[in-house]
């Protein structure tokens, strides 16, 4: 019952949403919000207390955004004043809907992707282990404390790597799916002895290139200038801000 009820709250329609927004029913919408920010936060904290619940796309993303977990205070711009003011969420009136429906809005896509729950990040590991064709690097049981926290180490430093290369390198790499990029890391991590994370990249990066150049050669257009030319363009516009 309450899983279908918070499946109907981040699933509101437009007119629903902006009738809970009016000064009559910001009291109902103050408790769908609360409702809300329960549900999130034991879902961070599932995460959080699993090995490999930091590495989440989907707490990723609000970490990116400036959210470690969500807090039941809201932050405004006192119009008289213009000083910033925070109040909480208990005592926040109409004259804060806008930043009630900011909030709605950021628990709604956190609280609606498929990774930020535990089940749903592990479901979407297990894909990628069958993509990668191993079962070493996501194998959930262990013969020793020693060998799962070789393994789960191992996975964390795959992300690690895999994350810094989406945030440095994502308007390069494009062209190219996460599922190519992440095939190309793990077979140089698992082919290569350890390295630092920028050598790693540096590889995945060169590797990328390399795939991307025999691509283009198929294009009766193609020419090592314009080649260069376009590349060069993509890491303008990557560093571009």
């Amino acid at each position: 019952m309450a899983k279908q009820y918070l499946k109907d709250l981040i699933n509101m329609d437009y007119e629903t949403l902006m009738n809970l927004a009016k000064k009559e029913n910001i009291g109902s919408f103050k408790a769908i919000l609360d409702h809300m920010v329960n549900s999130a936060n034991r879902r961070i904290k599932t995460l959080l207390n699993s090995p490999i619940g930091e590495f989440s796309p989907a707490y990723k993303k609000l970490k990116d955004s400036g959210i470690d977990i969500f807090t039941k205070t809201i932050t405004y711009k006192n119009a008289k004043t213009g000083k910033t003011e925070t109040v909480s969420l208990k005592n926040a009136t109409s004259k804060q809907t806008g930043k009630m429906l900011e909030m709605y809005s950021n628990l709604k896509t956190f609280l609606k992707a498929k990774t930020s729950t535990l089940q749903g990040w592990q479901k979407t590991r297990s894909t990628l282990q069958k993509r990668l064709k191993t079962r070493d690097m996501f194998k959930r049981e262990y013969k020793s404390k020693r060998s799962a926290a070789i393994w789960i180490n191992r996975e964390k430093k795959f992300w690690r790597i895999y994350n810094k290369l989406v945030d440095e390198f994502g308007g390069i790499i494009s062209q190219l799916d996460s599922e190519r990029v992440q095939k190309m890391l793990y077979k140089i991590q698992t082919m290569k002895k350890a390295k630092k994370t920028d050598d790693y990249i540096q590889e995945v990066m060169e590797s990328y290139i390399s795939d991307l150049y025999e691509a283009k050669q198929s294009n009766k257009k193609f020419s090592d200038e314009a080649f260069i030319t376009e590349l060069e363009e993509e890491i303008r516009l990557t560093y571009v801000k």
